[in-house]
């Protein structure tokens, strides 16, 4: 045998290798992150794009002893996949890039819950990082920065996560 055919074969044999996916990109479920506006004055102030909330998350919200305001109004959201082992990002507030959410998962608790990587992004700036355990179906808030005379509220939600 030739130099040549021992190459073409060494290539020959790398090609399955070579076409194979990253399983580290195949996705493991699906997340919503919803961006929220809260305040105890006028929700004008939040624009005039804003949308009201379901009667169940406002009711989710006050449930929370952090979370006591007398106004709610959803400012965007986004549906991104979750990567099995790779940051993702939700963008709530499309098509800006000023407000970003970004994602990974650590380790799977059991068939239903998921700890992550939960960072907060404000104008390319990290404002906070948490690492919490998410629950399928079960939204879990995050209270961000005081904005426009209000806050803002993050409800990251598991919608689907593979077996």
């Amino acid at each position: 045998m030739n130099r040549f055919s021992a190459i073409l074969i060494l290539i020959w044999s790398l090609v399955p290798t070579l076409g194979a996916q990253d399983p580290g990109m195949e996705s493991i479920g699906t997340m919503s992150v919803e961006l929220i506006y809260a305040t105890n004055g006028e929700v004008d102030v939040a624009g005039l794009t804003t949308k009201e909330l379901k009667p169940e998350t406002i009711k989710a919200l006050q449930a929370v002893k952090e979370l006591k305001f007398s106004e709610y109004r959803l400012l965007g959201s986004d549906v991104s996949n979750i990567l099995n082992g790779y940051e993702g990002w939700a963008s709530p507030l499309r098509p800006s890039k000023e407000i970003l959410v970004s994602f990974q998962p650590i380790k799977r608790v059991d068939g239903n819950r998921l700890q992550m990587v939960l960072e907060y992004w404000q104008g390319k700036q990290k404002i906070f990082t948490t690492n919490p355990t998410l629950t399928k179906g079960k939204a879990f808030y995050l209270v961000g920065p005081k904005w426009r005379e209000g806050r803002v509220i993050i409800a990251v939600k598991i919608l689907t996560l593979d077996k």
